[in-house]
């Protein structure tokens, strides 16, 4: 069989090419798309001989999707960790999973865990350090909610962290005290940093790779073949993404790279590296800064308080002085900027910064990008449009959060938050995201929520009814947005001919689903390159 040719035929193609919207059959010839239409014939012989031929028998198939914005190492991680969110219930269940990893690990062994919600607890909150002592004394433990914007730790991770009674809280973080003033073993924010260095150690370079290889599959296996790496902060990590990508030999995603601006910024203004330097496979994406916090944390910051918390409006994660500074200095170095900002008042501070490196140097098609861009108003949405900054929603953040939501801004807020029909009414090209770890990378889920708009918690209620999207506007935001929001629409996201052959199967014809039961699809076959990166059982190609 001819390596990177491959034919699909018979089937419901969505090809976000706006000159020619559906399709019947593709043909990729190594590797690049050479033919998109109704005619099997012309799609096999465009393929051309040996080529892997697939019936897809009336089921979907979409250019390749693109997961705008995601964490590949934290995710794979989490994978291989203690799981804190299926079935967990109570702060027992912590615990009680918590000892059984303490049994069948080394003492003095770090023992992670990923993805407790404090909303879905009985308790309302994460394990203490006490209660995590008395199952797991001689492990250091680190527990992280699934936001990444807290941590639960004990008293042995306490001190390998070098947190004291002393301690001073860090700029734009919080180390959490009882009445005594003793610290409760719960971190918030850049409080959360000392214990992530002092459990580094024990992740070896071997298990680093197992992590991201682990991610590669599992995005595989969901139809991902585009993956945005949303904060890469080390040479380790950048190492690490090449010897990955240079395997040929095992099945690859492609990935953008955004590189944390602590760790980049000063050594690309010396090499003169700019975003888009790369290639297909590995490409250097934007600058990633961090401005505000989150919302389940109350450390998005936001322009008026929290309805559940008068008087507070978040944090800012560093000084916004050395933020707009950072801003220019990334721009006019030739870089594309992404910044993390939830809360309204970040967002508008990210805006005015990013107008104030355009009056220093103008570059109309520079791109950048607020990642999530959650708490939105009216005259936000209208800069985003005006002025082309990309917003990067989640696509379950919403619905996974709803009732978090209206508890921390009430309803009228809500209204605005991850808008996407006000979005797109803008021509403002609004990719997806699942922000994996946070939440899971299953399109279907983010199918399900983007296109009812329907809280997880309440199936029946309807969040947002103006901000409701179809089925095709989703898929464009998961294709060629997603493309656009990395200046790769010219390469992928698009299924036509001179493109990436990269191309997602679905076990059905997603237009005759029912919306309510979109989260039951999955993908089939994910083809990177012209090459199977994943089948599922019981689908097979044929000569």
């Amino acid at each position: 069989m001819a390596q990177g040719n491959h034919a699909l035929i018979n089937g419901n193609v969505f090809t976000a090419d706006d000159a020619q919207p559906s399709a019947t059959a593709v043909a990729i010839h190594n590797g690049i798309i050479v033919y998109v239409g109704n005619d099997d014939k012309a799609a096999r012989e465009a393929a051309g001989q040996d080529s892997e031929v697939t019936d897809l028998a009336g089921r979907s198939a979409t250019p390749g999707l693109i997961d705008a914005h995601c964490h590949p190492l934290p995710y794979g991680d989490s994978l291989a960790n203690i799981d804190l969110q299926t079935g967990v219930q109570s702060v027992q269940d912590i615990l009680d999973r918590v000892r059984e990893a303490a049994t069948k690990t080394p003492p003095g062994q770090w023992l992670a865990g990923w993805g407790y919600y404090t909303q879905t607890i009985r308790e309302g909150r994460p394990p203490n350090r006490r209660e995590l002592d008395s199952v797991a004394p001689d492990h250091p433990v680190a527990l992280t909610q699934r936001s990444g914007h807290e941590a639960a730790t004990n008293s042995l991770g306490l001190k390998l962290g070098g947190y004291t009674r002393d301690t001073l809280d860090p700029e734009g973080g919080l180390i959490e005290r009882d009445e005594q003033g003793e610290l409760t073993g719960v971190l918030i924010e850049n409080a959360t940093h000392a214990l992530g260095d002092a459990a580094t150690p024990d992740v070896t370079p071997e298990r680093a790779e197992a992590n991201l290889r682990r991610a590669v599959e599992s995005f595989l296996s969901f139809g991902i073949t585009s993956v945005g790496e949303a904060h890469l902060t080390n040479s380790d990590a950048l190492r690490l993404y090449q010897k990955v990508q240079s395997n040929k030999s095992t099945p690859r995603v492609r990935f953008n790279l955004m590189l944390a601006h602590r760790f980049a910024l000063e050594a690309i203004e010396t090499l003169g590296i700019e975003t888009g330097f790369g290639s297909e496979w590995l490409r250097v994406g934007p600058m990633k800064f961090f401005l505000d916090g989150t919302e389940g944390q109350r450390t998005a910051r936001i322009s008026q308080p929290y309805q559940d918390d008068a008087g507070n409006t978040g944090m800012w994660m560093f000084s916004t002085d050395e933020f707009r500074e950072r801003i220019i200095r990334a721009h006019l170095a030739g870089w594309q900027c992404a910044v993390h900002a939830i809360g309204d008042a970040a967002i508008e501070l990210t805006l005015d910064a990013y107008r104030d490196a355009q009056r220093q140097l103008s570059r109309p098609d520079i791109r950048h990008r607020i990642e999530h861009a959650s708490l939105l108003r009216p005259d936000l949405v209208d800069r985003l449009a005006h002025e082309n900054v990309i917003p990067v929603p989640g696509g379950r953040f919403a619905s996974n959060d709803y009732p978090v939501l209206i508890e921390r801004f009430g309803a009228e807020r809500v209204r605005w938050y991850q808008p996407w029909n006000s979005l797109l009414e803008r021509n403002i090209p609004v990719p997806v995201s699942s922000d994996a770890p946070v939440q899971s990378p299953d399109p279907a889920r983010n199918l399900w929520a983007i296109v009812n708009s329907r809280s997880e918690f309440d199936r029946d209620h309807i969040m947002q009814p103006e901000e409701r999207i179809n089925l095709e506007e989703t898929l464009l935001a998961y294709t060629r947005n997603g493309a656009y929001a990395s200046h790769e629409e010219h390469r992928k996201g698009t299924l036509k001919p001179g493109l990436l052959g990269d191309v997602t199967v679905f076990n059905t014809d997603l237009a005759a689903v029912d919306p309510l039961d979109l989260d039951q699809v999955r993908a089939d076959m994910t083809i990177v390159a012209g090459e199977v990166a994943f089948r599922s059982d019981g689908v097979n190609g044929s000569h």
